[in-house]
C-alpha cells in the first residue's frame, strides 16, 4: 500500500503523487471514499491511499476529475467507483 504523506490542502501535489506513483500500480479498478480517507486500488488489491481526503474536500473533486470519475459524493457512509471503463488496461501504453 502506497500511502501519501504530504498535505491535502494542495490539488496539484495530491494529483502530481497520484500521476507519480499510479505508474507502479496494474490496471486500477476501484476507488473507496470513507469519512477518513480514499483509497484507489488496482487489480492486485494493492493501492494508493490519502489519508483525510474525503468528503467535503475539494481535493477529492480534483482526484475524481483525474480518475474520470463524476463526483457525486455524498457525506455519510462509503462510496464505490468502479474504474474498469475509465482506467483501462494499457491506456498508458498506446504509442
Amino acid at each position: 500500500m502506497i500511502v501519501y504523506g504530504g498535505s491535502i490542502e494542495d490539488p496539484t501535489e495530491v494529483i502530481q503523487f497520484f500521476r507519480r506513483e499510479a505508474g507502479k500500480l496494474r490496471a486500477l479498478r476501484r476507488l473507496v471514499v470513507n469519512r477518513e480517507k480514499t483509497i484507489v486500488w488496482d487489480v492486485n488489491r494493492d493501492g494508493i491511499e490519502f489519508p483525510g481526503l474525503s468528503y467535503g474536500c475539494s481535493v477529492l473533486d480534483e482526484l475524481l476529475r483525474e480518475l474520470g470519475v463524476v463526483p457525486n459524493s455524498t457525506p455519510s457512509g462509503t462510496k464505490e467507483f468502479d474504474l474498469t471503463a475509465r482506467w483501462t488496461w494499457g491506456h498508458d501504453r498506446v504509442m
